[in-house]
């Protein structure tokens, strides 16, 4: 039986996985959706509190006072220090996107301009919810759960348009960093929908849609500013002169408002976002990576295995993303009115999509020794470049491999999903 030649069917493959996961997730919280936030000690609080420097990294900035009733609201479970995350983050702009006050709703930033620079996925659960914080948690898992069905719809969208069966669109779904976000409230699901949408419109030069797109993913995640930054470089030698101007504003209105939405937390906040996650976050090409290995190879229990086969599985995905890479150079073509013995190189530039595989692949080499002592941290970091190289291979691998590449997403996905499963109180 052949499969519908159609964009939703990998879209189905993603939303019955989230439904399936999620459902799962639920039981195992006793029904409770705040549970997924993972709020807890010292950066939320049951009751009002002052500010602590051991949640507030940058104590001095420019927060106002907390307010009367701002502890943590009876519709938000507050769990032990060992299961606080980032979804709290979330959570807390999705109650009010636009405070500067220390706490809301229980909630303190430990990086204020920073977790306010990542800012749409929790707007856009403020809107869903419709201003209503006790409905922000259902918003928080309702967003992931759509925009798992858009990576796979999309993804479709991007294999039809390689000329492949929108089917393979599943592999997108199957990165396993999305277990992740579907059980501790994260944004990169959201942010790769619209990323690889904005990719998408890319290939179908809506100019207009992909500008738009990608400035949405930007102040979502700003890890995804090496794709409007690809774009845009990229169309300094776009085959067609007349689109070379549309590509780069296409690429460099998202980066402006990138820039743009920096600078505005700064002047909120009293420091810059980008620093901020830079001085937290980055290290010596490859330094964070060896240290880690070295502490966990051989591996010391089941922990250190599992971020060793995570580990190994975003290696592996690299390489062949780092192989469809080449094996989509430039190839020898006979020179006109000559033979084979005449071919010419015609010399081609890195489109836009292999540009931002290595613009993230880069980001991936300087991640330093603490998110790689994770897997939940560097899965999570390394969603733009797994998604980009499944893309490469969607683009010109054979179907073989695309074949053993999903087996291997899938299985490291199912992995992940039983792990988070089981770290449910």
């Amino acid at each position: 039986m052949r499969l519908p030649d159609r964009i939703w069917v990998p879209g189905l493959v993603g939303l019955v996985l989230a439904l399936v996961f999620v459902g799962a997730l639920l039981v195992r919280a006793d029904g409770d959706p705040s549970i997924l936030v993972h709020a807890g000690a010292p950066c939320t609080t049951v009751g009002p509190a002052p500010s602590r420097a051991s949640c507030d990294a940058a104590i001095g900035t420019r927060l106002r006072p907390a307010q009367p009733g701002s502890g943590a609201r009876g519709s938000l479970t507050v769990q032990p220090a060992d299961q606080a995350f980032d979804g709290q983050f979330f959570y807390r702009i999705g109650v009010s996107p636009w405070s500067a006050h220390d706490r809301v709703g229980g909630v303190q930033n430990d990086l204020p301009a920073l977790r306010n620079a990542r800012w749409g996925y929790g707007a856009l659960a403020w809107a869903v919810s419709a201003g209503d914080p006790d409905l922000v948690p259902w918003a928080l898992i309702a967003i992931n759960v759509a925009a798992a069905f858009s990576v796979g719809a999309i993804g479709g969208g991007l294999a039809r348009s390689a000329r492949r069966h929108p089917g393979w669109g599943a592999l997108f779904v199957l990165w396993p960093g999305f277990a992740y976000s579907l059980s501790l409230d994260t944004s990169e699901l959201m942010a790769s929908a619209l990323l690889l949408g904005g990719l998408l419109a890319l290939r179908h030069q809506r100019w207009a849609v992909t500008a738009l797109l990608l400035t949405a993913a930007v102040i979502t995640r700003d890890t995804t500013t090496v794709v409007p930054f690809a774009v845009a470089v990229s169309g300094l030698w776009a085959a067609e002169r007349g689109d070379r101007a549309k590509q780069v504003a296409a690429g460099a209105v998202p980066l402006a408002a990138f820039a743009g939405w920096q600078l505005l937390q700064r002047s909120r906040f009293g420091s810059l976002p980008l620093t901020s996650s830079g001085d937290n976050n980055l290290s010596a090409p490859l330094s964070g990576l060896v240290d880690q290995l070295t502490k966990i190879v051989p591996p010391g229990g089941g922990d250190e295995a599992f971020r060793l086969l995570s580990a190994s599985g975003l290696i592996i995905l690299l390489a062949a993303g780092g192989w469809a890479l080449v094996r989509q150079r430039p190839r020898p073509l006979p020179a006109p009115g000559g033979t084979g013995a005449d071919a010419i190189t015609v010399r081609r530039w890195p489109d836009a999509e292999q540009l931002a595989w290595l613009g993230a692949l880069g980001v991936i080499l300087l991640l330093n020794a603490y998110l790689w002592s994770g897997a939940t941290a560097f899965m999570r970091a390394s969603t733009e470049a797994g998604l980009l190289s499944i893309l490469l291979l969607v683009r010109s691998a054979p179907s073989r491999l695309l074949l053993l590449a999903g087996t291997g997403l899938g299985g490291l996905w199912l992995l992940t999903a039983i792990a988070q499963l089981t770290k449910v109180a």
